[in-house]
């Protein structure tokens, strides 16, 4: 026993300072894969960085009428997220759709409500033709879906 607390060898300082270094570098890679994960979830607008999420239930093309814009299409959309959310424009392909020539349409839509919204847009659809279409809220948050014309 006394051999045992006699013997005052230890590991060599370049073992210690190898074994610091992978410590180090194992400890900054999950944190490096931490953040990457978290910033990629919050730029798609998905996990847990962001709490706002509205799923579109379905959407209706109809074409246009007497009236000065070429055709309509309607939206219903559920909001499946933790917050109240608030749409404030959608777009169609990339160009604004307005709703009775208003360009922001702050329609709010509380937590495990359905909405459905009734836009203009001044171009008729496209029979089998997919288009992109982007629900933007006040918060900043986008919703992409993709749907094919009928």
């Amino acid at each position: 026993m006394k051999r045992l607390f006699k013997n005052k060898k230890a590991v060599s300082p370049v073992i210690a300072t190898v074994l610091m270094i992978l410590i180090t570098m194992v400890g900054m890679t999950l944190l490096f894969a931490f953040v990457s994960s978290y910033s990629d979830n919050y730029k798609a607008g998905i996990g847990s960085s962001v709490m706002e999420s509205l799923t579109v239930e379905d959407i209706w093309l109809s074409p246009g009428g007497s009236s000065s814009y070429n055709s309509q299409v309607q939206i219903s959309v559920y909001n499946v997220g933790k917050v109240d959310s608030t749409i404030t424009s959608v777009y169609a392909d990339g160009l604004k759709l307005t709703e009775n020539d208003k360009l922001n349409l702050n329609k709010p839509i509380a937590v495990g409500q359905h909405l459905t919204i009734t836009l203009n847009w001044h171009q008729n659809w496209v029979h089998e033709r997919e288009y992109t279409f982007r629900i933007a809220t006040l918060s900043g948050s986008n919703f992409d879906v993709t749907y094919r014309a009928p």
